[in-house]
């Protein structure tokens, strides 16, 4: 199985209010409220967890707010590091029908001791599970003497020498600088970071194909590419596959990308290409096809949900292939935001 280590450099105590509608200006009722710890990269995580695959999320915790931990779902995979300011607080409405609010506070930055030690904890944990990925999702906090993000050259490239390959799921700038750099082998944007990341529209599933293939000679090994509406496709400098799911019904999307990436890292590499590259010293076959699909499965199930907690995948819908046609118009234009 994939050894999966996750760094969520802006961890999040959720909130997520279900109410009948959301009236703005007006006083609101919810009928039910959830809270627990959360970031894209413990979602992965836990996802992961919960399918029996070897995992590890690292999370900078302000040292005020660890008590916190205490009430968060499989605590055995985390592993913290204490940091200065307290946790950020992300405040969701869900209104029955599906439509979502959110409310979500800024990063907190890092001071450089801080950084330093959560670059170290994580390598630590990707030496020790011999990890297959490193994956840092979600928003990149600041440094408090430069007032820049976060630096991440020293950690990509120290854990791909430990024989893990690197994946991103972020947006805005640092997308755009990452997904670039050829120091990352995937990211996982939606059709308008991705159109944001190329700086023109996408129309056609063909133009999401040349833009994916404009990264992936920037030195990206995958795109991985939520379409909305479309599915999903994967893009490599060998293959394109495309696949899509139905959702039983849609709650909540808050969470669904990272389910969805969960699904598709649990089957990316197979264990019998993952013994065999590291016999040879050489990075495993990477399958997109089987991953896309269970990818796909696992964001339909996620939509479904009020939260982002998985409990079972029992109810996952099956996902399909779909025969790649590059002159298929998207059913949602994607525009270039940034």
């Amino acid at each position: 199985m994939n050894a999966v280590v996750t760094l969520t450099p802006a961890p999040v105590l959720d909130r997520t209010y279900l109410a009948e509608d959301l009236t703005v200006g007006k006083v609101n009722r919810a009928y039910e409220v959830h809270e627990y710890m959360s970031g894209k990269g413990l979602n992965v995580a836990r996802t992961l967890h919960l399918s029996k695959h070897p995992v590890s999320a690292v999370l900078p915790i302000g040292m005020q707010d660890q008590y916190l931990l205490f009430s968060t779902p499989f605590p055995q995979i985390l592993r913290i590091m204490p940091v200065q300011g307290r946790v950020r607080v992300n405040t969701t409405v869900v209104e029955r029908g599906g439509r979502t609010t959110n409310i979500n506070q800024q990063a907190i930055p890092f001071t450089t001791e801080d950084w330093r030690n959560v670059v170290e904890t994580t390598l630590e944990q990707v030496s020790d599970m011999n990890a297959d990925w490193l994956v840092v999702s979600g928003m990149h906090p600041k440094m408090i003497d430069t007032g820049l993000p976060i630096d991440l050259s020293e950690l990509f490239s120290r854990a791909r020498d430990l024989g893990a390959r690197v994946g991103l799921d972020t947006s805005g700038p640092e997308l755009k600088h990452w997904g670039r750099s050829g120091e990352v082998n995937l990211i996982k944007p939606n059709a308008d970071e991705l159109a944001s990341l190329v700086g023109h529209e996408l129309h056609t599933l063909g133009d999401v194909i040349e833009a994916g293939r404009e990264l992936i000679s920037t030195g990206l090994e995958i795109a991985l590419v939520s379409l909305g509406p479309d599915g999903a496709i994967a893009i490599t400098a060998d293959d394109v596959v495309w696949a899509s799911a139905v959702a039983p019904e849609v709650i909540n999307t808050t969470g669904a990308g990272d389910a969805f990436l969960a699904g598709f890292l649990s089957q990316v590499v197979s264990p019998e290409a993952s013994a065999a590259g590291r016999e040879a010293g050489t990075l495993p076959a990477l399958s997109p096809e089987a991953a896309l699909t269970t990818g796909c499965s696992w964001g339909a199930l996620a939509v479904s949900l009020p939260t982002t907690l998985i409990s079972s995948f029992g109810d996952a819908p099956v996902a399909q292939l779909r025969e790649v046609d590059p002159n298929y118009s998207l059913l949602e234009k994607a525009t270039v935001r940034y």
